[in-house]
């Protein structure tokens, strides 16, 4: 019987090894490698394959930022629709785990037991300058570490995990609409494109001065309004694709399916 910190650790080594395009026979031989040679289950009595082993063995026992933002889609982002949730977004200076796009615009920063709150008050701050509500995702176990970074704006969901290895999140605390939105820092997120086809702004020579022309043209409520449109409106196939396809895509996968848009039935094969 492994113990826990030797499933931590094996978990650790098989997520740093896999990959979403590995065929299942070379999955099988990490398994095999990463375990001494021999299947931590039975193959002939098992319904998992091994990626779907790997899968579950790394939702069980790597609470990485991968699992927790794979299980935050399943439990909460999948509960509702009429959004557009989108994956890794650059605002200012940070990199967005997850933000939400529907008549409102919410940014979710994920900080893992593995995280340390070192960027949590640079990140606060470039979220709170592009989205409305801006939410900190956190283990029951380290709120306390994160909550002396937080401004009181900031909403928090907390999760644990159950010994059956279930996440279950907890709305903790409902977040405050900025006050503090930037027409500038959103406009800043967009690309020279962007800027182009949702503002109707001239192809200039420079990002920046593409920014200057459309703040002095609209107001910043506007601007705001075309943004979440924008955003929307540019990840609603990548999202879509992941709603419905998200019966045969497993949990680790979502955000490599999320870019790339291919069948599941092809990259499983």
């Amino acid at each position: 019987m492994q113990n826990k910190n030797d499933c931590f650790e094996y978990a650790k080594l098989l997520s740093s090894q896999y990959s979403t395009f590995l065929s299942n026979e070379s999955i099988e031989r990490e398994v095999l490698n990463t375990f001494g040679g021999q299947l931590p289950f039975d193959k002939a009595k098992s319904e998992l394959t091994p990626r779907e082993f790997i899968n579950q063995y790394l939702l069980n026992h790597y609470p990485n930022e991968t699992s927790i933002k794979s299980t935050f889609i399943n439990n909460v982002l999948f509960k509702t629709s009429n959004h557009v949730s989108i994956f890794e977004l650059n605002v200012g200076k940070s990199r967005l785990d997850l933000c939400k796009i529907n008549g409102n615009s919410t940014a979710f920063e994920i900080k893992t037991e593995l995280d340390t709150p070192t960027r949590v008050r640079q990140q606060m701050k470039d979220y709170f300058l592009v989205f409305e509500k801006v939410y900190l995702i956190c283990s029951v176990n380290n709120l306390d570490t994160m909550m002396p970074y937080l401004p009181k704006e900031c909403g928090i969901y907390t999760y644990h995990i159950t010994q059956t290895g279930r996440y279950i999140f907890k709305k903790n605390r409902s977040a405050i609409a900025s006050n503090c939105i930037s027409a500038y820092a959103q406009l800043s997120v967009l690309t020279k494109k962007d800027l182009n086809v949702f503002f109707e702004c001239p192809n200039l020579e420079t990002k920046d001065a593409m920014i200057a022309l459309i703040i002095t043209a609209r107001t910043t409520k506007d601007i705001n309004k075309i943004f979440k449109l924008s955003l929307k409106t540019k990840y609603y196939d990548k999202w879509n694709f992941l709603v419905e396809n998200k019966e045969e895509i497993l949990e680790i996968d979502y955000q490599w399916f999320f870019k790339n848009l291919l069948s599941p039935e092809i990259v499983y094969l």
